[in-house]
């Protein structure tokens, strides 16, 4: 154990590196001292100052010359700057043009002046970011720099033409891989938007009117590249954005200039190329472990993945005129079907769905929906919708995607809409009618069997579904039944109206049998659905019977008891008694099975 003179010294060791600690601190951040004198043991081998330096700071004081500063800070080391970097491109720009009205200078001579001016400006801004710590002041000076040499090169070209086109490009080139080691080394976003708008306008500053196009997006496929890199290595996912925007830019401008029908395959291959390029540096950023998404991030990729999807289908949209022709119908398929493989391979990489696959699905939807539109015609569109539709649910549940999902929910509205209208189909009076085996009854029944699949599906992966999907199912389980139904019973009208058209709607026989049978459709579906429920365990299903049941009594007592005649009074009381018998039954000889843990 130590004794307390030894523990005494222990605590003054302690205390003189704080103190220590403190006093070096206080000085790096430059603030005042109030000398205050201590008395503290000196220990052997141990410095422990007499006199401690107090930072001398008045809180409230530096907290309002802080907010009084900010705006001035602000001001005298970023606007001016730029203002003035500004102001002197615009003063070259003025020059280059005044000495070529009034001859002052000759050609050659303000091109090197302006060469030479840029060239000192970028030396400059590095040099007081290398060792004056002056990195905002530098990265102004260097901005000028590069601006100046761009409007040098321009000119050489444009105004002068003192060099060739090759010799310019290659310039720009040059300054354009100059701006962007600058901008890495010294983290400038402001450099690297200079050098991605000199970049992309060289094209445009050095056309020679003459139809390149291998060479023009060979160039801008480079530039793109570099600065996909640099968006990725420095975590600045806007470039990327810029990158895209400054390509479709460029395609719109070669397009309207220079495209003809006979360059619709090489017209095909660059926008494939350039969609292709950018999907690939989506894919392959979600390799990166490091790459953490934050929710710019996901905004910035799911811009990039529909921009450049759209910009694809409207690139070769144009390229056929803006004609719906079968090409552009079975690419918007393709299109469909591709973002969709996209959304599942990013699925087996990352086990947690995130923006990037919910974009990709979201892209996937909206493809398939204009692919539907634009290819199939009236009559087949329904049918295709619901198939999307249980597709799409299959894909959600499966996948736990809920876009998709709720992709489903819209297709299944757009679907009943369209049920509602396609299944009051009025035959035309000498149309011979076929019951079940006519197009109106195909049609309308593979949009039901298409919602029993999806039924099935949300029964299968329920687990999968949110809180609030949880009525889903529900929702579904009874749409289902009301389609069959109506399906049903439509079918049964226009099989009494295509044999006795005139008599149908009348209180005559025709009449008499056709309400029969509705009242025995809808007591023997009632019936099935209740011994489903009973089999099965499911109380819903019952009950969904049993309102069937009830509206079908309330139909007999109500309407067949006074409008029929009495022989099939007799045959509807008959049938319906002896449904509603072998429903109590099955009540009664399964009561245990039934009243006991049901599967809600």
């Amino acid at each position: 154990m130590r004794s307390d003179e030894q523990r005494d010294k222990c605590l003054d060791i302690l205390i003189a590196k704080v103190q220590t600690l403190e006093n070096e601190v206080a000085k790096l951040k430059g603030e005042s001292f109030v000398e205050n004198k201590i008395s503290i043991q000196k220990d052997r081998g141990i410095e422990i100052p007499d006199t401690i330096l107090v930072p001398n700071a008045r809180p409230n004081e530096k907290e309002s010359s802080q907010s009084d500063s900010g705006l001035e800070n602000a001001i005298g080391t970023r606007w001016i700057g730029r203002i003035g970097a500004l102001a002197i491109i615009f003063g070259v720009a003025f020059f280059l043009k005044y000495s070529f009205d009034n001859k002052l200078i000759g050609e050659t001579g303000r091109i090197i002046m302006g060469i030479l001016s840029g060239s000192v400006f970028i030396t400059i801004g590095v040099y007081l970011q290398e060792k004056k710590n002056m990195g905002l002041y530098g990265q102004i000076l260097s901005g000028c720099g590069l601006a100046i040499l761009y409007l040098a090169l321009y000119a050489a070209f444009a105004l002068y033409h003192l060099i060739p086109s090759s010799l310019a490009s290659a310039g720009m080139i040059v300054v354009t891989t100059t701006g962007m080691v600058l901008a890495t080394r010294y983290s400038a976003y402001s450099l690297v938007a200079i050098t991605l708008l000199g970049g992309f306008l060289t094209p445009v500053m050095l056309s020679t009117g003459q139809n390149q196009p291998l060479t023009l997006f060979g160039y801008i496929l480079l530039l793109d590249a570099g600065t996909l890199f640099l968006a990725s290595f420095k975590r600045w996912p806007l470039l990327a954005i810029a990158s895209l925007l400054g390509t479709a830019i460029i395609y719109i401008s070669w397009h309207s200039q220079f495209y003809t029908d006979t360059q619709r395959w090489l017209a095909f291959g660059i926008v494939l190329i350039f969609f292709l390029f950018y999907n690939f540096y989506i894919l392959i950023s979600q390799f990166d472990s490091q790459n953490d998404d934050t929710l710019n991030d996901a905004v910035y990729d799911q811009f990039l993945i529909l921009g450049s999807a759209a910009f694809f289908f409207l690139a070769f949209f144009a390229q056929y005129r803006g004609e719906i022709v079968w090409p552009v119908k079975i690419f918007a398929l393709s299109m469909a079907i591709f973002e969709i493989i996209l959304a599942i391979i990013i699925k087996q990489i990352k086990t947690e769905t995130d923006a990037t696959i919910v974009t990709y699905a979201s892209a996937s939807v909206i493809f398939t929906v204009i692919a539907t539109f634009i290819i199939l015609e009236q009559r087949w569109i329904m049918p295709a919708l619901a198939a999307e539709m249980a597709a799409l649910g299959w894909i959600g549940l499966s996948m736990n995607l809920p876009i998709l999902r709720k992709g489903a929910y819209a297709l299944g509205l757009i679907v009943l809409i369209l049920f509602g209208h396609d299944v009051n189909f009025q035959f035309e009076p000498f149309q011979k009618f076929i019951p079940v085996l006519n197009s109106r009854f195909l049609v309308c029944a593979f949009v039901v069997t298409c919602f029993y699949i999806f039924l099935y599906i949300t029964a299968l992966y329920r687990e999968n579904l949110d809180r609030e999907e949880y009525i889903v199912s529900k929702t579904v389980f009874v749409i289902t039944q009301a389609l069959s139904l109506i399906l049903l019973s439509y079918e049964i009208h226009d099989s009494f109206l295509s044999s006795s058209p005139r008599h149908v709607m009348e209180w005559t026989d025709p009449n008499y049998a056709y309400q029969l049978s509705l009242s025995v459709l809808w007591a023997f579906y009632a019936s099935i659905l209740t011994g489903i429920g009973i089999v099965k365990r499911i109380r819903g299903v019952r009950m969904m019977g049993i309102l069937l049941l009830g509206i079908t009594i309330l139909k007999v007592f109500l309407m067949d008891l006074s409008a029929l005649e009495t022989f099939y009074r007799i045959i509807s009381f008959i049938i319906l008694g002896l449904l509603l018998l072998a429903v109590s039954y099955g009540y009664n000889r399964f009561k245990d099975l039934i009243f006991g843990d049901d599967d809600q």
